[in-house]
C-alpha cells in the first residue's frame, strides 16, 4: 500500500467517534492512493498490493453493512 499501510482500527475508531459515513469517506480517500500505488507507482503494477486492496474493499463492505444494520429499526 501507499505510504500508510491499511489500518483497520483507524476505520473503526473514525467510525465510533465521528460515525460510519466519515470513516467510509476516509477509507475512499486512502483507497484512491493505494490503487495508484498498486497500478501505476513508481514501481508499476505491484500485484501483491492488489490482494491488499481486495481485503479494503471487503472491510468496506463490514462497515456498509454496520451502517444498514444500524439503520435498521
Amino acid at each position: 500500500m501507499a505510504k500508510s499501510e491499511f489500518d483497520r482500527e483507524k476505520y473503526l475508531q473514525i467510525a465510533t467517534s465521528q460515525g460510519i459515513s466519515v470513516a467510509l469517506t476516509q477509507l475512499q480517500k486512502d483507497t484512491i492512493e493505494w490503487e495508484y500505488e498498486a497500478f501505476e507507482g513508481e514501481k508499476g503494477y505491484q500485484p501483491e498490493k492488489w490482494k491488499d486492496l481486495l481485503a479494503v474493499r471487503e472491510f468496506a463492505r463490514e462497515l456498509w453493512e454496520l451502517d444498514l444494520r444500524s439503520q435498521s429499526p
